[in-house]
C-alpha cells in the first residue's frame, strides 16, 4: 500500500512502536489522517507525531490509570478527539455509538455514528473514519458548531485506506510500547478474549474488502493473521 492523502494511518500501542526509525514516521506523515489509538498518543516512539486523530473508547474506564500521561495529552491536543457515546463525561469533538453482533452489525457498520466493537478501538475508530459525515443540513452545522467552539477544523472521513502500525497482537504478549502502558492489553489476558478478538479483526477485515476498503497490517512481527500484512523497508525500523 502506498501511503498517501487517501490513507488513514491507525497507530495502535504495541511494542513493534519503539522499533520504528525516524524514517518511518517521515513516510507515515504523508497520510491524510494519522489516529492515535488509547496509549499510542503517549507513546515516547510517538513524541514527534502530529496526530490529526486521537481515539479512545475506555478513557472513562481505566485508561487515564494505566497511563497517566494520556490525561494531559488528550485535554491539550490540537487534534480532533474520539470517544464512545459510553463517555460523554470525557471532551470530546466526536463520540461513536459502539455496535456488534447485538446490533445486528458484524464486521462493520455503515450508520455514520457508529462503529464496529469487534475487540478494538482501531477497529471501532478506523469503521466511523470509512464513513463519510452525515449530510444532512442539521448535522452539518452541528458539527460546524463543534469545529468553531473546538478552534479545530473538521478532518476528512470516508478514507478507503487504512494502514495499522503498533497492531502487534501476539498471544501471551500484551504489552506496550514505552510510555503506552504498563498493563495488559484486554486481548491478551484470557484465551477467550484473544480468540474473540482474532474473530472480530477477521470479520472487519472481510467486511471492509466488500465495501472496497483497502486495510493492511504494516507491523513487523504481528501475530494477526487475519489482517493483510505488507512488510515495511528495512529502512523504517531500527
Amino acid at each position: 500500500m502506498r501511503i498517501d492523502a487517501d490513507t488513514a494511518v491507525i497507530v495502535c500501542s504495541g511494542p513493534s512502536l519503539d522499533r520504528l526509525a525516524p524514517r518511518a514516521w517521515h513516510e507515515l506523515s504523508r497520510a491524510g489522517a494519522i489516529v492515535a489509538v488509547n496509549g499510542a498518543a503517549a507513546a515516547l516512539a510517538c513524541s514527534a507525531v502530529r496526530f490529526t486523530h486521537l481515539a479512545a473508547m475506555d478513557l472513562s474506564t481505566g485508561l487515564a490509570e494505566t497511563v497517566p500521561a494520556i490525561t494531559a495529552i488528550w485535554r491539550d491536543t490540537p487534534a480532533w478527539r474520539v470517544a464512545s457515546t459510553k463517555s460523554f463525561a470525557i471532551p470530546a469533538e466526536s463520540y461513536i455509538f459502539e455496535v456488534d453482533g447485538a446490533e445486528g452489525v458484524e464486521g462493520w457498520a455503515d450508520d455514520c455514528n457508529q462503529g464496529y466493537k469487534g475487540g478494538s478501538t482501531g477497529m471501532i475508530v478506523a469503521n466511523w473514519l470509512g464513513n463519510d459525515w452525515a449530510d444532512d443540513e442539521a448535522s452539518r452545522a452541528e458539527l460546524r458548531r463543534i469545529s468553531e467552539r473546538a478552534n479545530k477544523p473538521i478532518p476528512r472521513r470516508g478514507f478507503r485506506k487504512f494502514a495499522y502500525v503498533g497492531l502487534d497482537m501476539q498471544p501471551g504478549n500484551g504489552t506496550h510500547a514505552i510510555g503506552a502502558g504498563t498493563h495488559c492489553s484486554g486481548f491478551a489476558r484470557t484465551d477467550h478474549y484473544f480468540s474473540t478478538c482474532h474473530s472480530g479483526w477477521g470479520k472487519f477485515c472481510t467486511q471492509a474488502a466488500r465495501r472496497g476498503v483497502e486495510v493492511v497490517n504494516l507491523t513487523p512481527d504481528t501475530g494477526l493473521v487475519e489482517m493483510p500484512r505488507a512488510d515495511m523497508p528495512a529502512e523504517w525500523l531500527r
